[in-house]
Order: structure tokens, then C-alpha cells, then sequence
């Protein structure tokens, strides 16, 4: 007897309805698929962003307001949250992310950011020839924004550059002004050492200026110093001497 009982056999409405059901699990499959690789995308153009722009970061315009700001920060820090991104860079870029919607969200980081980028379209439209017009389309197409970024970027790195160099500067002078008075604590510090010393020292000082001016022997009696006198040497008379005579010649020779 042929078994048969594990053989599946689909009727046509239900081998069209299991084709559907493949169809659409491959679907969710790439969808899958393809969102992993938006989201390390995403990351990768977070970490590439220039730092010290936000708008550029948030991919939003000047003119947004602070509801466009909260939406494209929660759009983006949902799809490229490190809790659901496999990608190592996922944190470096959420801290970017969200450092970018505060400074966003900070009215006078804005404002300022927004000068920097109005000073920037000034030095582009500058740079064109005098006889263009303000409506002329070059002021909307990408090259002219791509300058614009491009200053941008510029202006805010000088103006990053002050600012260290500025804040190097205090650093500097506080470390001198820091330098100059540990010199006084320790000058002062050594001063007090040596008074103390001294005090310290002055019952010795006393009593040794007191046996300086009493003379004291160890037996309690005054020594008396003998007044040191020069004593020259004894004159010799020369009549004091023997006188021995000198041999002549001839009686010297007599040994001979």
C-alpha cells in the first residue's frame, strides 16, 4: 500500500493565496534588508557632517522652526537609535544628532548661526559679477547654495579658531596669575618657616649672648684675658762673639 499521507496538495485558489503570502514575506525580507542599510547610510552621513553645523546635520533650512527641529531629530534618532543599529558608530552619531537639535532648539545658538550663514550669502553674491540680478536663478540653483555651505563652513572654523585661541589665551594668563601667587603663598610660607625658627631658637640665643658677656669658666670664675705683647728677638753685640783667627798661607801649607 503507497503512502501518500504527508503529500500537500494545494487547490488553485489556495496555491495562488501561498504564492502571495511567499511574495510578500520576500517583501518584508528587502524591506529589512534595505533598511539596515539606510540606517548605517544615515550614520555614515552624520559622522561625514561638518560639526559645527547643525542644519547640515539635521538636513533642515534656515527658516525651520522649532517643530521642524523636533521632527527631524526624533525621525532620525529613531532610525539610527545604537539600540537598534548594529553599525560601531551608531552612539558617536545619536551624540551628534542630539547635540545638534540642542544647539537648534538654543535661541541665541541659532541666532547666531543664522548671522554667520546670511554673512556667508553676502561673501558669495559679492563674488558675482555687479551687473547680476537678485532674481537671476543662479541665487537658487545648488552651486549657489553649495557655495554658501561652503563659506559657511569657513566662517564658522575662523570663528571656532578665535575662540580657542581666545579661550587659550585666558587659560594662559590664568595659569600666570595661578603661577604668581603659589610665589606668594610659598615666599610667605618661607617667611613664616624662619620666624618660627627664630622664635624658636631665641631662649638659646639669649642664653649663649649671656655667657658671652659674663666670661664664665666652668668654675664660676672670670677669666681674664692677658693682653698679647710682641716680644723681638735679642740684640747680639758683635764684641760679644769669640774671635777665631784666620790660617795664613804659609802655615796652611805646612801639612804638605
Amino acid at each position: 500500500m503507497q503512502d501518500v499521507s504527508h503529500r500537500i496538495r494545494f487547490f488553485p485558489q489556495e496555491q495562488e493565496e501561498h504564492e502571495i503570502m511567499a511574495d510578500i514575506d520576500i517583501d518584508r525580507l528587502l524591506e529589512v534588508e534595505a533598511s539596515a542599510v539606510q540606517k548605517d547610510a544615515e550614520v555614515e552621513r552624520i559622522i561625514a557632517c561638518f560639526k559645527l553645523d547643525p542644519y547640515d546635520i539635521l538636513e533642515l533650512d534656515v527658516g525651520c522652526v522649532e517643530k521642524d527641529i523636533k521632527m527631524a531629530y526624533r525621525k532620525k534618532s529613531l532610525m539610527i537609535h545604537p539600540d537598534k543599529v548594529s553599525h560601531p558608530k551608531a552612539r558617536d552619531a545619536f551624540d551628534i544628532l542630539k547635540k545638534a537639535e540642542t544647539d537648534l532648539m538654543d535661541p541665541g545658538k541659532r541666532t547666531f548661526l543664522n548671522s554667520i550663514i546670511d554673512e556667508a550669502k553676502f561673501e558669495v553674491k559679492k563674488a558675482q559679477p555687479l551687473n547680476m540680478a537678485p532674481t537671476d536663478p543662479f541665487f537658487t540653483s545648488p552651486v549657489y547654495k553649495s557655495l554658501v555651505k561652503q563659506k559657511t563652513k569657513d566662517l564658522l572654523i575662523e570663528t571656532e579658531l578665535r575662540k580657542r585661541t581666545l579661550i587659550r589665551k585666558e587659560m594662559e594668563a590664568e595659569g600666570e596669575i595661578a603661577r604668581k601667587q603659589d610665589e606668594v603663598i610659598s615666599e610667605r610660607k618661607r617667611r613664616q618657616e624662619a620666624q618660627k625658627v627664630w622664635e624658636d631658637s631665641r631662649d638659646d640665643r639669649v642664653q649663649g649672648w649671656r655667657n658671652f658677656q659674663a666670661g664664665r669658666t666652668a668654675g664660676g670664675r672670670i677669666k681674664k684675658k692677658k693682653p698679647s705683647t710682641f716680644r723681638p728677638p735679642k740684640a747680639v753685640a758683635e764684641n760679644a762673639l769669640p774671635y777665631n783667627k784666620r790660617p795664613t798661607t804659609s802655615s796652611a801649607s805646612e801639612g804638605f
